[in-house]
């Protein structure tokens, strides 16, 4: 079978059947001279595609659905696979990533749980064998003590091999179970505590009895913690009613005694749980050591109490009762200095506590505070980073420090970890389970105690967490997390060194191990050879994690070594890995690769035409690696420029070969017409020689410093050599710069520019002599130059002489010559870039070659408006540069900006300011159309004395004038700058009106609202001339002409309403205007006649408002008969909606009898039916309704709330106070309700304390000449407050009870009055005023009637009895 059967057989799964072979001649098959690549066949499939439809019948069907279908299956199920098997996220098929980010590690569990068998097993046989009941206790340091119900004690060494068995069956049942254990620093001893109170201290080598200590815990009390502090000889423990008690161990006369203290009593709190600070030897000299720390949790306060030199407590904080609290010491390095950090979890929370010694001062800051969704029941510290949570379902937690993040959640199996309940006391209501005894920390360990086993936790150690996730074949998360060692990063660590290099090498080494186990499980995963696309999109999923995991970790000798190695088998690999190169290379990431490999990857790049990437890669990498050879070839083949450069420069130190060869090509490509790829070349060499001549390499660096000097003189050399070698005669002396220069003049010339700035001595101002000749010489003499350019080089030279002072000479003829050429008035072409290049010139200094007169004459005779401004700039002639604004199209629109820059500049002389002030009328109306609003600013700021002329000129010219006084008083503006103005009188404002009323006359209300400068007379008079209505109307109001100004507004609603309804006539009396929607006017006009009444309706007396308002009803009524013409039934319903409009307003102002009255009484309403009216009718009386029931509403809501508040005043007064203590709080003694004597006497506080008075009052002190002061001794403090009590008023104890005479009428009278069906005769008693009647809602002379609790005479003086605390 041939080696394509095979593959076929490969791909599909199947033999091929037995063909025999075709005969070419006889199915006539055409000859193929070139066998096709399997390669050029996969590239085909896309082109069959689209010709399959041509050769498929016509009854022929594809299920493309299902094939798409699975196709997508399979290639999700793939990806699915592939990041099961990598651990990183396939990128897709038509864009990968070659320089990807280390994956973030979603699981990386830290901890380790183990059972430690030997001891687990020795504990069930011993408990067997001994009858030592079930385990009570457990204690490690070093090696581990285990108690038991039975009251023995079992020793285990480090090896878990039970070295003692301490007690009996006899002992436990004479001093009860074994409830708290203890070890000191060394673990030479232990202190063994019994829930009867016994404390026994045995010796853990030989195990003999040392001290047997009684009587320090109360008879029937359990001791539930005992502890070693820093001090041997100083331990504390506590029982199970709450008291904390110190053990001192001595020796007296060779004899072993021990001493006691209570450091809390049980009857100051109930103490919870202790943590004495507890330090090794090595630690002795800390401060801490030395003071002795101790913190202790009762059921309200965290206590941190330091025991030596003197029992003092230095901090204290709040805590819940309601929860198992739990306590543990670290200590913790912070900069340069250690210090002791109490952990404090309850509930939810847990918070951290540093004890600071600076100053020979203890201090305690609150670190941190976290919490978290569970509750706790005990934890440990694992590292100085780490904590280890144990909840209430037996979950463990690993939790970082410093963020509180939890890092992995582990649950307990087959433990049945050993737990007692607390009795519940004091605020405790429910039994908590505790854990004190069962869970232990010494050395990055956790023990846990179960009823028959030992469980260890541990952290794992940074290899272990990484030879899991390689395990489970998560090369990328293992990568991750080692980026995370690498750059510090990572939580939990536990086995780096602390140098920060050395800690980088050991993780680099473990790197390159797993990058070699990943590579060779890519390899063992890596698709069929023949499936070249499946092994592309492979490699193109995994080799750029292995390559920037290499670059990042500088582990460049296992990528190139090994690694390379590996996958040379793989053609498509090695192509995967040059390409993932690329990233690093060109962010200088990686320099250096070794010159073998180099060498296949510029062969791999040449094969697959990939030549652009080298000539960016090749620049950044080391001329070492690079074989120059090839290239060099290469560069000038494919034109890679950066590449050629850098080779001749790095390898060969060459700066002028390069430059020769790729301005020469430049030639080429001019002559041929080359495109874009020459202007680029060009562009890159003028950078070139920039970087040369200014002392750095190209593209990035520095040109060492002894060959600075020697590169710009190749440079300059090179750049004014007359032939060039291998270039004809005919192309003419000085090529080079003669190419430059057609390349980008202006440019060329920077770079020249920029050179010549350090070019000091007489030698080099001879070569800039000679460089300036030569440009000359190739400009001028020769042809295709545009005047652009010929511009671009006067200015170099006129800059290079300004300069030089005089130490260069060029002909002052030539800059006449360049004149002439571009101030040609034949060339019509190209003028603004001939006028931008004389400009150039001159602002370099070219002035000073030319004749002012001439240049002016010949600029303004080829419009160059540009270049005039600049004389008259120099010659400060701002009228003239005016001139210039105006005449020139381009510019027109920036006159007044600039005038206003000028003027606003301050820099005018007199003379100057005259000249441009009479420009500036001469053209005004040429100003007027450019802008009139920014024109009228710029005179009334800058001419101010000039504005009665400039108005008299503009009096001959109607359009001009209205322009320039609407730039003035546009009352459109958002902010009109010029209405307080006193520059104009009243003159120019009347007249502004008039033509405001011919012009625009709905700005006209606007200008009479913002000015106040014109004459009302006279605005009258112009706004009835002009029929401009609601001007008029406007007008005069504000003279108090109100029946005029209705009848205005009232002619304008008549005259609206027969634009609306009859066309003809409103075409005899003169409308307003048409607009789309006539019924819109009518519907404003009504609008603004509502307005006015409203606004005048409170300067009225009755009969006027009642005249105005039903004069507007009427005419809505029958507006018909007042206007002489038929209406629409649109317009007459438009009309009845506008009547409730009006009827509503009414109601504001007219009482609503009086409407219906007149709705009644009016002779137009006698006749007809009373559906004409219902309408209107129904509406007032539903608004006389709703009114009503608004008041009665509000009134009754009120008075509810005047009951309670004075039922909750009388209850308030009158309460009894009850004492919350049976004991006074004095002498402790308990008071009697009876008896005559003074100690039956009580004084109690609003607080719940109760004192006997004689007690209370010998207790209290008294000042000189002042009456006894007292109060609550046990609440004073600085922070409450309260109010003292005098004797005298302690004797009136029968009226701090009782409310005065007045206060009980007032009470009395409240519940009688809120029997009543009404409740508003409440208010109107309280008051004193009586209940109205019906008749009272009618409305009254004068507008508005204030309500009840609008009055000033309505005062509720009820003021509650003082209060005593």
């Amino acid at each position: 079978m041939s080696r394509i059967d095979e593959e076929l057989r490969l791909v599909l799964g199947t033999d091929l059947p037995e063909v025999l072979e075709l005969d070419d001649q006889e199915f006539q098959i055409p000859q193929v001279e070139d066998v096709p690549t399997l390669e050029s066949i996969l590239d085909e499939n896309a082109a069959l595609d689209d010709e399959a439809s041509f050769l498929l019948p016509d009854d022929f069907t594809i299920p493309t659905l299902d094939a798409e279908a699975k196709a997508a299956a399979k290639q999700e199920s793939d990806e699915e696979l592939l990041e099961e098997e990598h651990g990183v996220m396939p990128p897709s098929h038509s864009q990968w990533v070659r320089d990807p980010l280390l994956p973030v590690v979603s699981q990386d569990p830290v901890l380790q749980i183990n059972t430690l068998r030997g001891v687990s097993a020795q504990v069930v046989s011993a408990v067997g064998r001994y009858d030592g009941g079930r385990t009570s206790a457990l204690a490690v340091c070093g090696i581990i003590a285990v108690g038991t119900t039975t009251g023995q004690l079992l020793i285990f060494d480090a090896s878990q091999v039970l070295k003692l068995c301490l007690g009996s069956p006899a002992l436990g049942a004479q001093h009860g179970p074994v409830s708290a254990l203890g070890f000191n620093s060394d673990s030479t001893c232990i202190l063994c505590a019994f829930t009867k109170g016994q404390i026994l201290q045995w010796d853990v080598e030989s195990g003999k009895l040392l001290r047997s200590i009684s009587g320090v815990v109360p008879a029937g009390n359990a001791v539930l913690a005992v502890k070693f502090t820093s001090d041997p000889t100083v331990a504390v423990c506590s029982d199970s009613a709450g008291s904390v008690f110190e053990l001192y161990f001595k020796r007296s006369l060779g004899a072993r005694t021990w001493d006691s203290r209570c450091l809390f009593s049980c009857e100051k709190g109930t103490v919870r749980c202790i943590s004495p600070l507890c330090l090794r030897e090595d630690f002795s000299a800390h401060p801490a050591a030395q003071c002795l720390l101790l913190a202790m949790v009762s059921f309200r306060k965290l206590l941190i109490v330091r025991q030596k030199p003197e029992l003092r407590v230095i901090y204290a904080s709040k805590a819940h009762a309601d929860c198992v609290p739990s306590l543990s010491w670290r200590l913790l390095t912070f900069r340069d200095s250690a210090d002791p950090v109490l952990a404090f979890c309850q509930s939810c929370s847990f918070s951290l506590y540093q004890v600071s010694f600076a100053e020979e001062d203890l201090k305690v800051i609150k670190m941190i505070d976290y919490s978290v969704p569970f509750e706790i029941l005990n934890f440990k510290w694992l590292s100085s980073s780490t904590l280890l949570i144990l909840d209430t379902a037996e979950k463990l937690h690993a939790l970082d420090r410093e963020t509180g993040m939890e890092l992995q959640e582990l649950q307990l199996v087959n433990l049945q970890l050993v737990s007692t309940s607390t009795k519940p006391t004091g605020d405790q209501a429910q039994l908590k389970r505790v854990t004190y005894q069962s869970v232990c920390a010494h050395s990055g360990k956790v023990l846990l105690l179960g009823d028959k086993a030992v469980q260890v936790v541990s952290l794992k150690t940074w290899e272990e967490r990484l030879d899991d996730l390689v395990r489970q074949d998560r090369h990328g998360d293992s990568l991750g997390l080692a980026w995370k060692f690498y750059e510090g990063s990572a939580k939990a660590v536990v086995g780096l060194p602390a140098e920060t290099k050395l800690k980088e090498e050991v993780v680099a080494c473990k790197v390159g191990k797993i990058l070699l186990d990943y590579v060779e499980f890519l390899l063992r995963r890596c698709p069929d050879q023949g499936k070249i696309q499946v092994m592309e999109g492979h490699f193109q999923k995994t080799l750029p994690l292995c390559v920037t995991c290499c670059v990042k970790f500088n582990k460049t000798e296992v990528l190139f070594g090994e690694l390379y190695e590996k996958l040379l088998d793989y053609v498509v690999a090695i192509g995967v890995l040059f390409q993932c190169l690329e990233p690093h290379i060109i962010s200088g990431k990686l320099s250096s690769i070794p010159p073998l490999v180099m060498k296949d990857m510029v062969a791999h790049y040449t094969d697959h035409g990939m030549t652009e990437l080298l000539d960016t890669l090749i620049p950044h990498l080391d001329v070492r690696t690079l074989d120059l050879h090839q290239v060099v070839r290469l560069s000038r083949e494919h034109k890679l420029t950066d590449a050629l450069i850098h080779v001749f420069n790095k390898g060969m130190n060459d700066y002028v070969t390069p430059l020769e060869e790729l301005i020469s090509s430049m030639t080429q490509a001019s002559h041929a017409g080359g495109g874009d790829e020459h202007v680029k070349v060009g562009n890159k060499v003028l950078v070139y020689i920039s970087c040369c001549l200014s002392g750095k390499a190209y593209p990035y660096g520095s040109i060492l410093p002894p060959m600075v000097e020697t590169v710009k003189t190749q440079v300059f050399t090179c750049l004014t050599k007359v032939w060039v070698k291998d270039v004809e005669a005919s192309e003419g002396p000085y090529l080079l710069i003669r190419t430059l220069l057609q390349h980008n003049t202006k440019e060329f010339l920077n770079v020249m520019s920029l050179a010549f700035e350090d070019l000091q001595d007489k030698q080099a101002i001879e070569f800039h002599q000679r460089v300036i000749d030569i440009l000359l010489q190739v400009m001028l003499e020769s042809t295709g130059f545009s005047p652009s350019q010929i511009g671009s080089l006067f200015t170099f030279l006129a800059r290079q002489l300004a300069k030089a002072k005089d130490a260069l000479f060029v002909n002052h003829q030539l800059f006449h010559q360049a004149l002439d050429f571009l101030c040609n008035p034949a060339d019509t072409t190209q003028q603004a870039e001939r006028q931008q290049a004389l400009l150039d010139l001159l602002s370099a200094g070219g002035a000073a070659y030319f004749e002012e007169s001439k240049l002016l004459s010949m600029a303004e005779a080829v419009q160059f408006y540009q270049v005039c401004e600049f004389l008259y700039e120099q010659k400060r002639l701002y009228h003239q540069i005016l001139a210039c604004y105006l005449k020139d199209p381009a510019r027109k629109g920036e006159t007044l900006q600039y005038l206003d820059d000028v003027m606003s500049s301050g820099e005018l002389t007199d003379e100057q300011k005259v000249l441009l002030q009479n420009e500036i009328i001469c053209n005004l109306q040429e100003l007027l159309s450019l802008d009139p609003s920014l024109t009228a600013s710029l005179v009334l700021r800058h001419l101010e004395g000039s504005v009665p002329l400039i108005l008299e000129v503009l009096q001959q010219n109607t359009k001009s004038l209205f322009d320039f006084l609407h730039g003035l008083f546009n009352p459109r503006v958002d902010l009109w700058p010029f209405k307080a103005s006193s520059l104009l009188d009243h003159t120019y404002h009347e007249k502004y009106l008039d033509l405001l009323c011919q012009t625009e006359p709905d700005c006209v209300m606007d200008f009479l609202k913002l000015s106040d400068t014109y004459r009302p007379e006279e605005a009258v008079e112009i706004t009835r001339k002009h029929k401009v209505h609601d001007a008029l109307a406007y007008l005069l109001e504000k003279q108090g002409k109100t029946e005029a100004s209705f009848s205005v507004l009232m002619e304008c609603v008549k005259v609206s309403l027969q634009n609306s309804s009859c066309p003809d006539l409103a075409d005899r009396e003169g409308s307003l205007g048409e607009e789309t929607n006539p019924f819109q006017e009518v519907q404003s006009v009504l609008r603004d006649v509502m307005a006015f009444l409203q606004r005048v309706s409170g300067t009225l007396d009755s009969k006027q408002r009642d005249d105005l308002w039903f004069s507007l009803l009427s005419f809505l009524l029958s507006p018909a008969e007042r206007i002489q013409c038929p209406l629409s039934a649109d317009v007459e319903r438009g009309i009845k909606n506008l009547t409730k409009e009006v009827i509503e307003s009414m109601t504001s102002y007219i009482p609503l009898m009086d409407i219906l009255q007149q709705l009644m009484q009016d002779s137009l309403h006698n006749v007809g039916s009373y559906g004409e009216v219902k309408t209107l009718i129904s509406g007032i009386i539903d608004a006389y309704v709703y009114e009503k029931t608004l008041m009665e509403a509000a009134s009754s809501l009120f008075s509810q709330d005047l009951h309670w508040y004075l039922c909750s005043l009388r209850s308030a007064v009158s309460r009894g106070l009850a004492p919350s203590h049976q004991r006074c709080g004095v002498c402790t003694q308990r008071y009697s309700w009876g008896g005559g004597n003074s100690q039956a006497r009580l004084v109690v506080f609003s607080c719940g304390h109760v004192y006997h008075y004689g007690c209370l009052q010998n207790s209290l002190r008294q000042q000189e000449a002042q009456a006894p002061e007292w109060a609550c001794l046990k609440c004073q403090s600085p922070k409450r407050k309260w109010f003292p009590i005098t004797a005298e008023k302690a004797e009136q104890e029968s009226e701090l009870t009782e409310l005065d005479r007045a206060q009980i009428a007032a009470s009395d009278s409240l519940k009688r009055a809120f029997k009543n069906p009404s409740r508003i005769s409440i208010l109107m008693e309280l008051t004193g005023r009586e209940m109205p009647g019906r008749d009272s809602f009618k409305q009254k002379p004068g507008i508005f009637q204030p309500g009840i609790k609008e009055l000033p005479e309505f005062k509720l003086n009820l003021a509650p009895p003082p209060l005593i605390d």
